[in-house]
């Protein structure tokens, strides 16, 4: 009996991603299919990395609830200098740490699979940006944004995007100065900078 190839297609790429630009730019990878796991989606990222394009050059990156770790490849990509994964799940941040093996790019990368809430309160590096994605059902938005503020590891001038539902409105106060921000459909895109 023939195969339905168009079927077999749909459900090798399911959980596979592609870099939109820089050095990686076209190479797919395969992320962990997690509960809660909804990467950034390609046009959602395009307009990410276009608002960051004079931003990302030998930056220090933080990817904090990495989930498949596509925002932090991306910033790779594109001439980051170092980029830290944080994700909670073992199996989520193991595929991760698959991807940047064979992307050429580990001498670049940290992957640590902790606590967000915990890890950074501890954590002695120091970033310029960090990338906030938190599982959607989890509404850890305000936690999260509220721990980058009291984070030391977070600089001054840093710049922090912020991928929520639409419906998250935040007041963002002054700790924060707001860039850039998007609604699109289901979601809100913010590029805030801390004070």
């Amino acid at each position: 009996m023939p195969r339905n190839n168009k079927t077999v297609a749909v459900q090798r790429s399911e959980n596979s991603l592609r870099i939109t630009g820089g050095e990686m730019r076209g190479r797919r990878f395969h992320f962990a299919v997690r509960p809660g796991l909804r990467p950034t989606l390609e046009r959602e990222r395009e307009r990410l990395f276009n608002w960051l394009q004079y931003d990302l050059a030998g930056r220090r990156i933080l990817d904090g609830f990495a989930g498949s770790g596509v925002l932090g490849l991306e910033a790779l990509s594109r001439a980051a200098a170092h980029c830290t994964f944080v994700e909670r799940d073992a199996v989520a941040a193991k595929a991760i740490n698959q991807t940047v093996q064979t992307f050429r790019c580990a001498e670049r990368s940290s992957v640590v699979t902790a606590d967000f809430f915990s890890w950074i309160q501890a954590v002695p590096d120091t970033f310029d940006l960090v990338f906030l994605d938190p599982p959607f059902a989890a509404d850890l938005f305000e936690q999260a944004v509220a721990a980058i503020a009291a984070a030391p590891a977070v600089r001054s001038g840093a710049l922090i995007y912020v991928e929520a539902p639409a419906s998250y409105a935040p007041v963002w106060g002054a700790a924060w100065t707001v860039e850039k921000d998007k609604k699109s459909g289901s979601l809100v895109q913010y590029l805030v900078r801390k004070n």
